[in-house]
């Protein structure tokens, strides 16, 4: 039964998630002001702690918006039993491209972490961020830097002000290739709730022309556990 299912995700959806370089749409949870170009296909299919698996298919719709699904399934990897989590939707529009005075700004709604530590009572987290990228040169390339804020929505009952967190993150190119990436997320306004911040890193790896792996570690000094995130991304256009 556990192979079927496995089967079936991989078959469905191994087009999914985080792409390196000019495709990449977030650093790693955490999301950029970038919204790809009208007929962008973009797909991820990730694996994370307990052997569970995400996966997400966007479509851009325009050059300053794109939509998408994600489904969510824990224990498909590993001798537990497998349970299918409630899927959700994935949205953002892009508000400044950087062409005036402003830097590029987007807003959007979607999960916000990959993986059980991020979940709450066994939920995925969902919501609406706000996020600003800035552009910097290192290496002879223009990086990107990004932070905002993201307000949960579901579930309904962790929906709360003092709930709101901040992140910030970078992505950094090395070469076509290969780029290496950080972010700091969940970080909550009162002092007393930093340890549940999240720190993670991980690099980017371009296998072939718009197909990238993707190996992420995660830690927070809550559980004082270092988790593996495993994602395969795929870029095409409709």
């Amino acid at each position: 039964m556990h192979k079927k299912i496995l089967v079936f995700l991989l078959f469905v959806f191994i087009p999914l998630g985080l792409f390196a370089g000019e495709y990449d749409l977030n650093v790693i949870d955490t999301p950029k002001a970038a919204a790809a170009y009208k007929g962008d296909m973009k797909f991820g299919f990730s694996i994370y702690d307990g052997g569970g698996i995400l996966t997400s298919a966007i479509l851009a719709i325009s050059d300053y918006a794109f939509l998408g699904v994600y489904f969510d399934a824990d224990h498909v990897i590993g001798s537990e039993t497998p349970r299918l989590n409630q899927p959700g939707v994935i949205a953002r529009f892009l508000v400044s491209d950087g062409s005036t005075s402003l830097p590029p700004i987007a807003i959007g709604y979607s999960y916000f972490m990959t993986g059980n530590m991020g979940k709450v009572d066994g939920s995925i987290v969902n919501g609406f961020y706000v996020v600003a990228s800035q552009g910097f040169y290192l290496l002879g390339m223009e990086q990107g830097f990004s932070y905002g804020f993201r307000y949960p929505v579901i579930p309904l009952e962790y929906s709360d002000p003092e709930n709101l967190t901040v992140f910030l993150g970078t992505d950094v190119q090395v070469s076509p290739e290969f780029s290496l990436k950080g972010e700091i997320e969940n970080i909550h306004f009162a002092r007393e709730r930093w340890p549940e911040n999240y720190y993670n890193f991980g690099a980017n790896f371009n296998i072939v022309d718009l197909i990238s792996i993707s190996l992420d570690f995660k830690y927070t000094p809550l559980t004082k556990r270092m988790i593996r995130n495993l994602t395969i991304g795929y870029f095409t256009q409709f």
